[in-house]
């Protein structure tokens, strides 16, 4: 959730620079394309949301009407698939300086999968510490606030050196290592790390 975040924040401050330093865009005309930021969040909202729960009721009804936490993951399959396939879109199509369009659409499909993992992973939260769930999404809100200060601080230093292109593979990359893994080991081992816990419900 904290690289999601940081992510966030550093794509946040790479629009500037983008739409008009390499694009050339007047301040007024750039500010337009954080529309593509909208749609895309809207976009994972409403698809992430009712599908979320959806796919728990099938779960539930599957476990004979036993609700688990580790039921809220498979959102996260989705999102974690569309993340890196935005960042890379996004930030080549910026690097060769196609149709504005493109990152856009890239930076769209970005915002889509971190809005489905972040909802997956707060309701994970909030199923897995019942009576302490609001000190749950605290713990989480500080490490993500954290990583949304820090990230934009090496943006600037990244992108003049590696490009659009390669600053964002790095990301991309990243973002499979931690990203794919992540949700197969709640999957799997949630509830043995949940047992850990003397906070977690259950």
């Amino acid at each position: 959730m904290a690289y999601l975040y940081g992510m966030m924040y550093l794509m946040l401050s790479t629009f500037p620079a983008l739409w008009s330093g390499r694009y050339g865009e007047p301040v007024g005309e750039a500010s337009l394309n954080y529309i593509a930021l909208g749609v895309g969040f809207f976009l994972g909202a409403q698809i992430s949301a009712p599908v979320n729960d959806k796919v728990y009721r099938r779960l539930k009804a599957r476990y004979n009407g036993i609700g688990r936490p580790e039921f809220r993951v498979p959102g996260m399959f989705v999102g974690s698939c569309l993340i890196p396939i935005g960042l890379f879109w996004y930030g080549w199509s910026a690097q060769a300086r196609t149709h504005w369009i493109l990152p856009d659409v890239g930076a769209a499909i970005f915002c889509s999968g971190a809005i489905m993992c972040f909802q997956s992973m707060q309701m994970y939260i909030v199923d897995s510490y019942a009576r302490y769930a609001a000190s749950g999404i605290a713990a989480a809100v500080v490490l993500r606030s954290t990583a949304g200060f820090g990230f934009p601080l090496f943006a600037p230093a990244m992108y003049e050196r590696l490009g659009y292109g390669w600053g964002n593979s790095i990301l991309g990359i990243v973002a499979i290592i931690l990203g794919l893994p992540a949700p197969l080991i709640f999957w799997k081992y949630g509830e043995k790390l949940r047992a850990r816990s003397k906070f977690a419900a259950g």
